[in-house]
């Protein structure tokens, strides 16, 4: 949300509470309050008027009969939660997302708005708008590329203006497309000039950059990274003028290590770093979205009162908020959580904009219900027809079949390998169980690029997802006729994933909205994931996140080898290395 202006009453209502002239909407007592300005605790009187702040300090306030007395004896009182880097679409989505973030402490978001770029623009300044009344101050990205190669009418001079000059627009980025830059693609170079010509900042994306590489990034004006693997790499964006986000994700949970090697460099704290969550998918929320961060970052050494900061006051600065949020301090609106324990970051109670919003983890107000039926998603299925198990077989080029062999979840290297084949002349994989076939099928340009994949399993005989990147479809199986069953299923429930087994549903997870993600609650949304990715490492899948794998097997901006609607790429120099084939 934008942040409401005060009216004139309501202003000089704020200024007699805080001088004792006008009656509290709310006192807090008997917390240790964390002063996040000086990341101390203190034994102070908090007091509200309306959404807002009024006073902290040793003096009692006035109150009448309509004043709520808050008695929070043996209580700590912290700021609201920042999350400044937040992936909506990863199953939930940003209503979900904002209501589950609220019940867990978590009352400001800045999130992406890669998955909503196929909409209209007006859609999408719709969403952004419709989520302002949430009490969760939900800000947005633009993004300057769309991490799949592809030509997108958002991506233009003028696209990438209109998003950038959005009120609710806080950052231009992540920016994945750094060849791009490299190249000096004039779109890119237009976002990054026009990004910095609004004040806005700039989100990195740069894995095990060098240091000359975050020069360049820099001096192109990039503002913050949250890419450090290693302590070494934080210090490195840091000396640059960077801000470093300290990430602990689903698929990049470096928080523990992050914390240990700063302390073993032996800084300080610096006031330009933050904590990220960065898109976890949903499994990782059983242990909640930001309360669950800052939770690893004090088991790993990390004194909480820091933790606190990087969560709360950080984010507001780097984003220019913090004269409106980040802190408990008069003036600010009143975004407070009561913990029982300073080292337990997950709240007891949640004040959002000067009211009770959450306890327990259970939400006691009204936030936003979405109309998505307003919003002209590009149909999941356009594909007329039954898929045929001729799509899932391949034959061998020269001899030899590509393979694309797993490094990590998301790593994939290209190799051609000689492979048995079949009396037919098709690959068989019937004498290597961790071998499967792997396919993107582009339902709307009739075509399959195709490749034999190592490491997502063993003996897995069907799964297809709509969930991925780019908007084609990936089917995984060592079984065609299995392949076939999984992605007919998925066209049946709309949208999603499905796994086969022995020829029956083994697990399916509708995603109809977009084919990407649910309109379910954070809780369901959860417990489906966990299922489907429970049977998957029954199949023995060792890396990370599958769902992250499913979703980044079509995605460009990763190493080294990705599959494309126009066929497998190589992402470092952008050769199609084997064109895809028809369909029919």
């Amino acid at each position: 949300m934008r942040v409401r202006p005060l009216s004139s009453e309501e202003h000089l209502h704020l200024i007699r509470v805080s001088r004792r002239l006008a009656p509290a909407s709310m006192w807090i007592i008997g917390a240790q309050v964390l002063n996040v300005y000086t990341k101390s605790w203190q034994n102070v009187h908090v007091v509200t008027a309306g959404e807002r702040i009024a006073y902290v300090g040793e003096k009692e306030p006035m109150v009448d009969e309509q004043t709520e007395v808050v008695d929070a004896t043996g209580q700590f009182l912290v700021p609201g939660y920042f999350e400044p880097h937040a992936h909506p679409f990863q199953w939930y989505n940003p209503y979900s997302l904002a209501d589950f973030a609220l019940q867990r402490g978590t009352t400001a978001l800045v999130s992406d708005t890669l998955m909503l770029m196929n909409l209209p623009f007006e859609q999408i300044d719709a969403i952004m708008g419709s989520l302002e009344a949430h009490p969760v101050k939900q800000y947005f990205w633009g993004r300057l590329d769309p991490q799949t190669g592809k030509a997108h009418p958002q991506f233009t001079k003028e696209g990438l203006a209109r998003m950038l000059e959005h009120p609710l627009v806080m950052q231009g980025g992540e920016l994945t497309d750094w060849p791009g830059v490299l190249a000096e693609d004039e779109t890119l170079l237009f976002g990054l000039k026009h990004t910095r010509d609004l004040g806005k900042r700039m989100e990195g994306h740069h894995p095990g950059a060098s240091a000359e590489t975050l020069n360049a990034a820099a001096a192109a004006g990039i503002t913050a990274c949250h890419e450090g693997i290693t302590a070494q790499d934080l210090l490195q964006r840091l000396q640059l003028g960077m801000y470093a986000t300290l990430r602990h994700s689903s698929i990049r949970p470096d928080l523990p290590e992050l914390v240990k090697g700063w302390l073993e460099l032996g800084h300080p704290w610096s006031p330009r770093m933050m904590l990220t969550s960065d898109g976890s998918t949903p499994p990782m929320h059983r242990s909640g979205l930001m309360d669950g961060t800052i939770r690893v970052a004090i088991e790993a050494g990390m004194p909480p009162e820091e933790a606190y900061v990087m969560a709360s006051l950080n984010p507001a600065v780097y984003y220019g908020l913090d004269a409106e949020i980040g802190g408990i301090a008069p003036g600010r609106i009143a975004d407070m959580l009561l913990l029982s324990a300073k080292e337990d970051p997950t709240p007891v109670v949640v004040f959002a904009n000067g009211r009770r919003a959450a306890q327990n983890g259970e939400l006691l107000i009204a936030t936003v219900e979405p109309r998505w039926e307003e919003y002209a998603f590009p149909a999941v299925d356009v594909l007329k027809g039954r898929a045929r198990a001729e799509w899932f077989r391949l034959r061998p080029i020269e001899g030899k079949a590509p393979v694309l062999n797993m490094m990590n979840a998301v790593i994939t290297r290209l190799d051609m390998e000689e492979l048995p084949v079949d009396e037919q002349g098709y690959v068989t994989l019937q004498d290597d169980p961790e071998l499967a076939l792997i396919a993107s099928v582009d339902p709307a340009g009739q075509r399959r690029s195709l490749a034999v994949l190592r490491g997502y399993g063993k003996d897995l005989h069907g799964l297809a997802s709509t969930y991925t990147a780019s908007g084609e479809w990936v089917v995984i199986g060592r079984d065609p006729e299995a392949m076939v069953q999984a992605l007919e299923r998925v066209r049946e429930i709309g949208g999603g994933v499905a796994l086969i087994d022995e020829g029956a549903i083994a697990c399916e997870c509708p995603l109809p909205l977009a084919g990407k993600f649910s309109a379910a609650p954070m809780d369901a949304v959860i417990s489906m994931a966990e299922a489907l990715i429970h049977k998957i490492r029954e199949k023995g899948h060792v890396h990370l996140d599958p769902l992250y794998s499913i979703l980044f097997f079509t995605a460009t901006h990763l190493p080294y080898a990705r599959l494309t609607a126009d066929g497998i790429i190589d992402v470092k120099t952008g050769r199609i290395v084997l064109p895809s084939l028809p369909l029919e």
